[in-house]
């Protein structure tokens, strides 16, 4: 989900460094660690590009809705990493359109759908949450749940396998159609060390949906992210 801030006032930018772990793939066993820079600039007309938000522009001026267009990547899977006879799926670059309100001081509700995932860039997603924050002293901790329906293309990308896929390589027929993917909890946690050093750690918990549970991509039910930023304001 977009956690994003109303426009500055005038234009702002920073630079750090990022570790970050995320499965190799939805529903893969293994995990993945690297270690790349961070970047964030953003501008009072709403405009963005970072290496945690994507590009993209928040067309609101309002502090407590925002909505908007970016473009943020999807990770691909090997075919290495699939069964015998089922293909993979490269890099994407999504489009998505994103919708938040706050209608309460510590409640940010959020929505976006994206487009262009999949073997054949025709895999939709919907993602629907709410993020609670929680200040403690100068920081703050927040807290979010969420959750993801996609279109059928998607599901069976990531998921599924076509019936000739299927009979090549011995498996059960896993032809699903649309339908929710996963529901998320995430944690996050901002610590300022000064006027211009700030620190930041996410933590997501994935659980697949249950009835995922028969495709032979999805070993493993949950799986975590974690990224952690260490940033410099200028």
């Amino acid at each position: 989900m977009l956690l994003l801030e109303a426009p500055p006032p005038s234009t702002t930018w920073a630079l750090g460094g990022s570790v970050w772990s995320l499965p190799k793939y939805p529903g893969a066993t293994q995990s993945q660690t690297t270690v790349l820079p961070a970047f964030e600039w953003r501008d009072a007309e709403g405009r963005f590009a970072s290496t945690d938000l994507g590009l993209g522009w928040n067309l609101s001026r309002q502090a407590k809705t925002q909505y908007g267009l970016r473009l943020w990547p999807q990770l691909g899977r090997r075919s290495a990493d699939a069964p015998p006879g089922v293909g993979g799926v490269g890099p994407r670059i999504q489009a998505e359109a994103f919708a938040n309100h706050q209608p309460f001081e510590a409640l940010l509700l959020q929505s976006g759908l994206l487009v262009g995932s999949g073997q054949n860039r025709d895999g939709v997603q919907l993602e629907l949450g709410a993020t609670s924050g929680i200040p403690i002293g100068p920081d703050l901790l927040g807290i979010g749940v969420s959750a993801t329906y996609a279109n059928g293309p998607y599901r069976r990308s990531y998921f599924g396998v076509s019936a000739a896929q299927s009979a090549a390589a011995g498996l059960s027929r896993f032809e699903p159609g649309a339908g929710w993917t996963d529901r998320c909890i995430t944690l996050s946690f901002e610590h300022k060390f000064s006027a211009h050093w700030r620190f930041d750690v996410q933590t997501m918990t994935v659980f697949m949906d249950q009835r995922l549970s028969a495709s032979p991509l999805a070993v493993r039910r949950r799986q975590q992210v974690a990224t952690a930023t260490l940033w410099h304001d200028f």
